[in-house]
């Protein structure tokens, strides 16, 4: 991580140097004295500590496991795409002072998966609508799929992918930037253990709130927990509940006291039991929760693969369809055809 980490310090300080950085033009003097920087379809603003991504809209009917992905990847599973790179994402987000958490990683020594850590970031979604900006924050475009209920309000975590052996950060390369279920190369994933297993996905996208697919839609990443109010009151939440799945718990609040007394005797046989029966397999279920990891992932690839090769032979198709209407289409005489 060390190396891919200078060579992201060293591209913020370019771009903060100059005060802007452009896609195909010269960066140009910010007479404001702001720090901005613009990488493709990335926007950052370090005095005002947020970034913006560019994104489309989809229209996914099937239980979700990631808010946004690189075009090209999980869009059949995705609220958004973007075609923005996710390392450009990351500098965005280092250059506004986050430093990175882990994701998701298994504890050889205790035994456990411990969930993915990072700076709590508040996400929120900006659209146009004949001639308005609309905003939400972005678990509201998510519903259970079953009751239709929005999530009450959360907050995701700055995980930081992984820098594989080669060098290559290994978002860029699964496409995995936000997700809504634990993934071990994602970027910026839910901050407690969630499954990824299709039975227990829960999420679909709120259509309710949702523009057509194909809409352009800024992503806006923002640190979480801020004591003001949001920009503009575009939304009534402030990033300082955070949840996963289905219980929100108010950040930085200590829990009220209860009188209710636990029995430590049970509590100690149930321990005790549970070490009985469980640590006995614990190097069992380790091989056996990396092989299941291992096979969704290479599955997840060959599906991948496989919806890329359905395109394009249905591209092949339709091209063949249009020839065939154009030679059997009878045309006037004299028309030139």
């Amino acid at each position: 991580m060390a190396c891919c980490s200078i060579r992201w310090l060293l591209l913020i300080l370019t771009m903060l140097s100059t005060a802007a950085w452009a896609d195909d033009a010269p960066a140009q003097p910010d007479t404001t004295g702001s720090k901005v920087g613009h990488l493709k379809h990335v926007e950052f603003d370090v005095d005002k500590k947020q970034v913006r991504v560019e994104c489309q809209s989809l229209a996914v009917q099937a239980p979700l496991e990631f808010f946004c992905c690189l075009r090209g990847t999980n869009e059949h599973e995705s609220v958004l795409r973007t075609e923005a790179r996710p390392s450009d994402i990351q500098v965005g987000l280092l250059a506004i002072g986050l430093k990175p958490g882990a994701p998701i990683t298994f504890n050889p020594g205790a035994q456990k998966w411990t969930p993915p850590t990072g700076p709590p970031l508040h996400i929120s979604v900006e659209f146009q609508k004949d001639g308005k900006t609309l905003s939400y924050p972005a678990y509201r475009w998510l519903r259970n799929i079953k009751t239709r209920q929005e999530p009450k309000a959360f907050t995701w975590v700055f995980a930081g992918s992984r820098v594989m052996q080669d060098g290559k950060f290994a978002a860029d390369i699964t496409g995995y930037i936000v997700s809504i279920c634990n993934f071990d190369l994602t970027m910026i994933d839910v901050p407690d253990l969630v499954s990824s297993a299709n039975e227990t996905l829960e999420w679909e996208r709120n259509a309710d709130l949702m523009p057509a697919a194909g809409t352009i839609v800024w992503m806006v990443i923002e640190p979480a927990g801020k004591a003001d109010a949001p920009a503009n009151g575009k939304h009534a939440d402030s990033g300082a509940e955070r949840q996963s799945g289905n219980a929100g718990a108010a950040a930085n609040v200590d829990p009220p006291l209860s009188p209710v007394k636990i029995d430590e005797q049970r509590v100690k046989e149930l321990h005790a039991y549970w070490e009985s029966k469980v640590l006995p397999s614990a190097n069992a279920l380790k091989q056996a929760a990396e092989a299941h990891y291992q096979v969704i992932a290479a599955l997840r690839k060959e599906q991948q693969r496989l919806v890329e090769e359905a395109d394009r032979i249905q591209r092949t198709i339709d091209e063949l369809e249009k020839e065939y209407q154009d030679l059997t289409t009878p045309h006037p005489k004299g028309s030139g055809t």
